[in-house]
């Protein structure tokens, strides 16, 4: 601790759309300890959520090396490093052994985390302070905010940011001068899912491109990042009418950008749907194998299309993805005009 100012490690490795949710706690934090030098570390694939943020000190980058042996050799370099920096609070919004081992690395007096079974592989054992959570009822974000008032009682729900440069939303706001016509709402489509218990057919999206477009009062746009491109290649192969594509997003602060730059989007439970979110559009989420209490955006507005699943059955692949399919494009189209129309929340 340096002239009273604590040295403060969020712990959030990944994915996408939980390093964004955590987000907001990192906020709390900077208004608990104003004075606080406050780092995090995370993988290089979620990066470019929190790099850059007013409320951040230091980004630490936790690379991941090809290879078991190299990749604990780093591993081990990395956990020396960060016992060097002397940190008096270590919080760990990850809850897994690595994250775990990272926190008991710092060697601070005061290591929060989640208790079990939130907290897995045994991360617990690293923490002095542990907060339980209700199973597979909260939202992530949620759990966040829970973890935060163990440190802060008056800490509250603060709105995410991801930190755009100006040179970079310069570049977004040129692709939509040119490619759109400001008198309609465009509606950003993001078909490219990783996970098949996620992915909505490409024949719906499709579909819910031609209604939006057939409508006339919005212009649609297929968004995607590197590797990607083939997917949108199958949308527009499925489409009747003429769906605008994105510039390839080479990282998620272009992502952020092109989001933030829209009137609606409509995706699955990936970490583009949580980036708009956060940039403060209005999303339709659609959720398959996924359960939308802990992981349906946090912040309104919002609306979660879920067939749900049958009983309290786990359903294979297969049977994910005909509840997604039995989520009508129709049924979309009803929710993007219920929530840019007429919204309840």
């Amino acid at each position: 601790m340096i002239a009273g100012s604590p040295r403060i490690l969020i712990i959030r490795l990944s994915a996408i759309g939980d390093v964004v949710r955590t987000v907001p706690a990192m906020q709390v934090l900077r208004d608990a300890f104003p004075q606080a030098h406050i780092d995090w570390i995370v993988e290089r694939k979620s990066a470019d959520i929190v790099e850059g943020h007013p409320a951040l000190d230091g980004l630490i980058v936790f690379e991941r090396p090809e290879g078991a042996w190299e990749s604990s050799r780093q591993f081990a370099r990395l956990c020396r490093d960060i016992r060097n920096k002397r940190y008096d609070i270590a919080v760990d919004f990850h809850g897994i052994l690595k994250s775990g081992v990272i926190a008991a690395a710092t060697r601070a007096k005061k290591r929060y985390g989640f208790a079990r079974p939130r907290s897995q592989e045994g991360s617990a054992l690293a923490y002095t302070e542990r907060v339980a959570v209700p199973a597979n009822k909260l939202n992530r974000a949620e759990e966040n905010l829970r973890l935060c008032q163990a440190i802060d009682p008056n800490a509250r729900w603060q709105a995410p940011l991801v930190y755009v440069p100006v040179e970079v939303q310069d570049t977004v706001d040129e692709f939509f001068e040119e490619a759109f016509d400001s008198d309609k709402i465009v509606v950003a489509l993001h078909a490219p899912v990783d996970r098949p218990e996620k992915q909505w057919p490409l024949a719906h999206f499709a579909a819910l491109a031609d209604m939006l477009l057939a409508d006339g009062r919005f212009e649609v746009m297929l968004t995607w990042g590197p590797g990607q491109f083939s997917v949108v290649e199958e949308v527009l192969a499925l489409t009747r009418r003429n769906p605008t594509v994105a510039p390839e997003t080479p990282d998620l602060k272009h992502y952020a950008g092109l989001a933030a730059s829209c009137g609606l989007y409509v995706g699955c439970d990936t970490g583009p749907m949580h980036i708009a979110s956060a940039m403060g559009r209005p999303v339709v989420a659609i959720f398959g194998g996924t359960n939308p209490a802990q992981h349906a955006p946090y912040q309104l507005p919002h609306s979660v299309l879920y067939a749900g699943a049958p009983g309290n059955a786990t359903p294979g692949i297969a049977g994910v993805q005909a509840r997604l399919a039995s989520i009508s494009p129709d049924d979309a189209y009803e929710a993007c005009i219920q929530l840019l129309f007429n919204p309840k929340n």
